[in-house]
């Protein structure tokens, strides 16, 4: 070896090993801010906190049990005795939160002892799995709410973590909502002296203890290799003055993450995904407004990439977190996702967390539970945060990342890839874009790469040469059903582009023969019945008009059935 080729390698090895290091001297020196809350009548809870804190390096004097009712729903008479009170003396005990008393002026009560937080060292409570989520009303709380306040917000129900937020700060109002001094600040990071304001509170919560443990490790594995996947967007194309803002916040997500390389796809119908809609490797997913999880995630095989991080926006998403079925932030976590969002009681979509903000924040390397916040505008209010408050998928830049999945053998690699690509095509470099995704297509094997690949060629309506890579793309179909699927349409649309009708006929004839229960069955055979009349194949189009027939009788028999 030359010995500039040996310089060069060993400099390019201390780079990564720097930067390896960097990333977990940032990572310890979060740890150093955070103190985890269990709760000690959970069994589960505290091995959970002990887990998290070895993954973490937090140090074992900031962990701290309370003694709270193993419920989800808790009375504010319990909040204030059980969490709120117990975790403010840990923290002014350990000398976390140091405050000093100060008298202010009232106008009603004159000159009043007030607690001030003249210091904080940490910035972050992680609350464990057991500890209850959310604060009943309660009618007995007496106070002095502006006239002017609407009825809706006359209220004082609230996630547990929005209101312990506020436990650097004595005596303020519960009934109503109260600004989020760190929502969409100017600061580059969380820290002095907004955290002698509010501390963020987040959970590591889900359906079960096991689905925690697999968020924890997922969120670290996601962090050092980068979230590698496709992105989805469901907007509703509403022009509802009262619901458009929403519409707007994924619509700007997607235009997001499309500009940092990812695969992306944008829904705007009124509708969620249909359950047999092609959505596969997801590691990104905004959408709503139902009620209860549906769509593809209601599938048997749905899976979300490792590390994924997904939202829906809905008034109830997370009225229980501890279950697998219902609302969505359950269901969500127990499809494999590692963070999410949601709120335990009516919020109002303003006062939800803007996910625009979020998604932004989150790509510009900034820390799951801060990102949260600075998204999030309300304090005092119903948001639950879920997952690693420290989980950062874009602290590694795309380059870092190749190189250690190179190294590491990691198949996902192909996912990094082809972010690059994507890049490369935006930045008007078409040519480069093509040329590495044919490269690594072949030298990965990747059917990821060459359905990307068929994509680009159909772009510049090489329509042939698509085929041929979409060819290559689904040579495993057991793989990956609706992969093929996907794939299998992009190959029907190549063929039709290029006018061969008879072979573009034959993909839709494959998938009906191979999957006859997909809800999608009757656009296949419609597809089909275009198709053979532009073949001109008259028996063909025959059949295939029979067999419309006979799925629309049934369809009209089974509406039938149910309305009697």
């Amino acid at each position: 070896m030359r010995s500039g080729t040996l310089r060069k390698g060993l400099t390019g090895l201390l780079a990564l090993v720097a930067g390896c290091l960097a990333g977990v001297a940032h990572a310890d020196k979060l740890a150093d801010r955070v103190v985890i809350v269990y709760n000690a009548e959970d069994p589960e809870s505290r091995p959970l906190a002990d887990y998290y804190a070895q993954k973490r390096s937090v140090p074992t004097n900031q962990i701290y049990g309370i003694h709270a009712p193993v419920t989800e729903t808790i009375s504010r008479k319990d909040y204030n005795e059980k969490i709120r009170d117990p975790v403010w003396q840990f923290l002014t005990r350990q000398g976390l939160l140091t405050q000093e008393r100060r008298s202010v002026i009232d106008p009603v009560l004159g000159k009043i002892p007030w607690l001030v937080t003249v210091d904080s060292k940490i910035s972050y409570i992680v609350l464990m799995y057991g500890v209850p989520l959310r604060i009943d009303p309660d009618s007995s709380v007496v106070e002095r709410i502006p006239t002017n306040a609407p009825t809706q917000f006359r209220r004082n129900e609230a996630s547990v973590e929005s209101e312990l937020a506020l436990v650097p700060t004595e005596g303020v109002q519960i009934s109503g909502f109260l600004k989020n001094p760190f929502f969409g600040s100017g600061s580059s990071s969380f820290g002095p002296p907004l955290n002698r304001q509010i501390l963020l509170v987040g959970r590591l919560d889900g359906p079960d203890p096991q689905t925690v443990r697999r968020m924890i490790d997922d969120a670290i594995a996601a962090e050092r290799n980068g979230l590698h996947g496709r992105a989805y967007f469901d907007a509703r194309g509403t022009t509802d003055k009262g619901y458009i803002e929403g519409d707007n916040w994924i619509r700007r997500s997607y235009r997001a993450f499309r500009d940092a390389g990812y695969e992306c796809e944008y829904d705007d119908r009124e509708q969620v995904f249909e359950e047999d809609y092609p959505m596969t490797d997801v590691a990104v997913y905004a959408g709503w407004y139902e009620g209860g999880i549906k769509g593809p995630f209601q599938r048997e095989d749905f899976r979300f990439k490792r590390g994924a991080i997904a939202y829906h926006i809905h008034s109830f998403s997370a009225e229980t977190v501890r279950t697998r079925t219902a609302h969505w932030v359950g269901p969500l976590l127990a499809k494999g996702a590692a963070a999410t969002l949601g709120n335990v009681y009516e919020p109002y979509l303003s006062l939800t967390p803007h996910i625009d903000m979020f998604f932004q924040r989150l790509l510009d390397g900034a820390p799951f539970l801060e990102a949260a916040y600075y998204g999030e505008p309300a304090l005092s209010w119903q948001t639950t945060f879920i997952g690693d408050p420290l989980y950062r998928p874009f602290a590694v830049p795309l380059d870092e990342q190749i190189e250690r999945m190179e190294a590491d053998h990691n198949p996902d690699v192909e996912w990094a890839y082809l972010r690059q690509i994507n890049m490369l095509a935006a930045n008007g470099e078409p040519g480069e874009a093509e040329s590495l995704c044919r490269t690594k297509a072949e030298a990965l094997a990747s059917n990821v790469l060459f359905e990307k690949l068929g994509d680009l060629l159909r772009i510049t309506h090489r329509d042939a040469a698509a085929i041929e890579a979409y060819a290559k793309a689904v040579r495993e179909p057991e793989k990956s059903t609706y992969q093929f699927i996907r794939v299998a349409i992009k190959m029907a649309g190549a063929y039709e582009a290029n006018q061969q009708a008879a072979q573009a006929l034959s993909v839709y004839e494959g998938l009906i023969q191979a999957y006859p229960a997909n809800h999608n069955l009757m656009d296949w055979y419609k597809h089909g019945l275009d198709l053979a009349r532009a073949a001109g194949n008259k028996p063909k189009e025959k059949s295939l008009q029979a067999k419309i027939d006979e799925l629309l009788q049934a369809q009209q028999q089974a509406e039938s059935s149910k309305k009697k």
